[in-house]
């Protein structure tokens, strides 16, 4: 069995380079852009091959995101407070919680990742968004009513472009008038990533021209998660790719909207098990 250790359900590696638009030093992740009709529901599709797996951390970030494996054989043990889920073809994920582990069955070559428009997705599928924020991850069947009919035809596709158009004309299924993003919510969300999650509340209802009990229970309706919570988990991977590389806890903590070193030490714990320094001398990080 191939041992990833993780503190979420998506490669920290790929994410950092989601975040950044920058995909020059992982050139063997694939970024493939939904069809136009499904922009408003997809953000992107990727590809990313397990062999940079190893010894690794992943994360998500608050993004529902559909993860599948290669073939109907691949198997996930996921494990999260002491119980351990297997999972067959693949799994469903949409936020983090404390740290996990992930092991995957023998020699999977890749995991085509489905990363999702956060204000759209529950509303497309017809789902509760606070329901399935309440732990790490699900079976693909939580999510997709007819899961078994669409992973056997994506056993028949030759490679993950293949895939990738099955799920496409899936989601045209299901998709209906009546289930249009809303774009105030959209851009709530793009306006807390823009800023690494390190706005307040008010800055943000002042951007949106909103009260604070419109956004908090739209947001919570859309997102499984308050606006708060949602720009803490921003503002923790951007803290944690911006230390991994800078190695400087004071800087770090000052340039990412923490009030003190302490605050940044105390979430980087809870994540990942370690302190900033421990998890630098113990863990191998690949960007």
């Amino acid at each position: 069995m191939q041992y990833l250790r993780i503190f979420a359900r998506m490669p920290v590696s790929l994410l950092e380079h989601i975040i950044s638009q920058s995909f020059v030093s992982v050139k063997e992740i694939e970024a493939v852009a939904p069809s136009e009709d499904l922009q408003e529901y997809i953000d992107s599709f990727y590809v990313f091959p397990c062999c940079n797996l190893s010894d690794t951390l992943a994360y998500n970030d608050g993004t529902p995101m559909l993860a599948f494996l290669p073939t109907a054989e691949d198997s996930v043990e996921l494990e999260y407070n002491h119980v351990i889920s297997s999972f067959k073809s693949g799994w469903f994920s949409t936020r983090s919680f404390a740290r996990m582990s992930i092991r995957l069955s023998g020699q999977v070559p890749y995991l085509l990742i489905v990363r999702f428009k956060p204000a759209s997705f529950y509303r497309l599928l017809a789902l509760n968004a606070r329901h399935f924020n309440t732990r790490p991850f699900w079976n693909l069947e939580s999510v997709l009513g007819d899961a078994d009919a669409l992973l056997k035809d994506m056993q028949q596709c030759a490679g993950a472009g293949e895939k990738i158009q099955l799920i496409e004309t899936y989601l045209r299924g299901v998709i209906s008038a009546e289930k249009n993003s809303n774009r105030l919510l959209d851009e709530a969300i793009h306006y807390i990533r823009q800023h690494k999650g390190t706005l307040s509340i008010d800055e943000l209802k002042l951007h949106l021209g909103v009260n604070y009990k419109w956004l908090e229970r739209n947001f919570a309706e859309a997102m499984g998660m308050t606006p708060k919570q949602y720009s803490s988990l921003q503002r923790f991977i951007n803290a944690y790719a911006a230390f991994l590389v800078q190695k400087d806890l004071a800087g770090v903590t000052a340039e990412n909207g923490y009030s003190d070193t302490n605050h940044f030490i105390k979430d980087f714990k809870k994540y990942t098990g370690e302190t900033p320094m421990q998890y630098l001398r113990t863990c191998k990080v690949t960007l």
